[in-house]
């Protein structure tokens, strides 16, 4: 008996969810017309309907056309009735959350910090409740942006800026909240952010962010890739100089070695020793470099062009080994005339010939939003595609 129920269970919710999609996808719809277009039986589709419109997920729209009987009462997707939730845990203690409806309008968002490991999963409550204006039994679905390696169930294996290890956060979170919980590295829904704005035939993406730090995630097929150890898409620790400078990983000459705001900071004093005249810091360092390229400063430019070389190179790598269809960048220096043409240009110069199709580096479209907003669309996609809709009650 318990194997029928789990298969009754089962094909109830992929009958919702085949459901809720084709009524999101067609905008307004009757009960006959997904009758017809599901091959259920309209007392199924009437009990499932009947069950997400208590639920708050979907309204009555009005009355449509008749096709020969009585009219129809259309159903929509109920765009303020329930919510989507998405926190970003940050590498300084530093959250950000975010909630939209069902329709993507943003509802709200808020800020918090944690300072002990412990404390994680309460203050993700407390904003949680702050950006639901109180009422968190409307949301439907919540993605976690967390920092470092995440393990298969949603927990921080290790987030090296915050010293966390072997933190549960997402399993303990679900409980609390009985609702679907998805937790995934930051970067990575940063990449899953750049997809999500982009047209529908990226498929296969990767993403750079280069700042104090450089960050990388991976899109295949429309699926966040996480490699066999969850740990994928170290594209930043891929080393282009085995005799280059020391990395914090231990090994010389990696890619954020050559490419960060510290290495930028590095190059410059270099190609300018003794010059005292600026005062520069890692948090500055790109900025001042891409002003000075629009004066036409050359030891600016050099250092620009050193740094665009190296990403160049570590691209051409991601190109020859994955095959994405984009390479995005996010980063400051993408407002240099010099780091962007020298970029594309020795990409282009040094990358395999393609069979099929053609590859595009772009700029990111979301900037630093990228992380924030990829996890508010992750957690609408597994809302509408992935979890159990009937498990989500008010």
């Amino acid at each position: 008996m318990r194997l029928l129920t789990a298969n009754n269970a089962s094909v109830r919710d992929q009958n919702l969810k085949v459901i809720l999609n084709l009524i999101r996808s067609q905008g307004e719809i009757s009960r006959a017309e997904l009758s017809r277009q599901t091959g259920l039986s309209r007392s199924t589709v009437s009990e499932l309907t009947g069950f997400m419109l208590r639920q708050g997920i979907i309204e009555e729209a009005g009355i449509g056309d008749s096709r020969g009987g009585r009219r129809p009462i259309l159903l929509k997707i109920r765009a303020k009735g329930r919510l989507i939730g998405a926190i970003h845990v940050d590498d300084d203690g530093s959250l950000h959350g975010r909630t939209e409806d069902l329709a993507g309008n943003k509802f709200q968002t808020g800020i918090a910090e944690v300072h002990e490991p412990q404390e994680l999963i309460s203050v993700i409550c407390r904003l949680l409740h702050d950006i639901t204006d109180g009422d968190m039994h409307r949301l439907a679905s919540v993605a976690l942006a967390l920092p470092g390696i995440i393990s298969a169930d949603g927990g921080i294996l290790s987030a090296v800026n915050l010293g966390w290890n072997n933190l549960p956060v997402a399993v303990p979170l679900k409980q609390k909240l009985g609702i679907p919980v998805k937790a995934e590295n930051a970067t990575g829904l940063a990449a899953y952010g750049e997809m999500s704005a982009r047209e529908s035939d990226v498929h296969n993406l990767v993403y750079l962010r280069i700042g104090t730090v450089v960050g990388s995630g991976v899109i295949t097929n429309n699926q966040l890739h996480h490699g066999l150890r969850g740990s994928a898409a170290e594209v930043g620790h891929m080393v282009l100089d085995t005799s280059g400078k020391y990395c914090k990983c231990g090994r010389r000459g990696c890619f954020e070695t050559k490419v960060s705001r510290r290495a930028a900071l590095g190059l410059l004093r270099e190609q300018s020793p003794g010059d005292d005249s600026f005062s520069l810091n890692p948090g500055n360092v790109f900025e001042y470099l891409t002003e000075e390229d629009e004066l036409g400063n050359s030891v600016a430019q050099n250092v620009l062009t050193d740094i665009a070389t190296s990403t160049a190179t570590a691209i051409v790598n991601v190109l020859n080994i994955l095959g994405p269809d984009t390479v995005v960048i996010e980063s400051a220096l993408c407002e240099s005339k010099t780091f962007w043409s020298v970029l594309t240009r020795t990409t282009a110069q040094e990358a395999l010939p393609f069979a099929e199709g053609k590859y595009e580096v772009l700029p990111s479209l979301l900037g630093k939003d990228a992380v924030i907003l990829g996890a508010i669309a992750y957690a609408t996609r597994s809302f509408y595609e992935h979890n159990a809709i009937s498990t989500v009650g008010l």
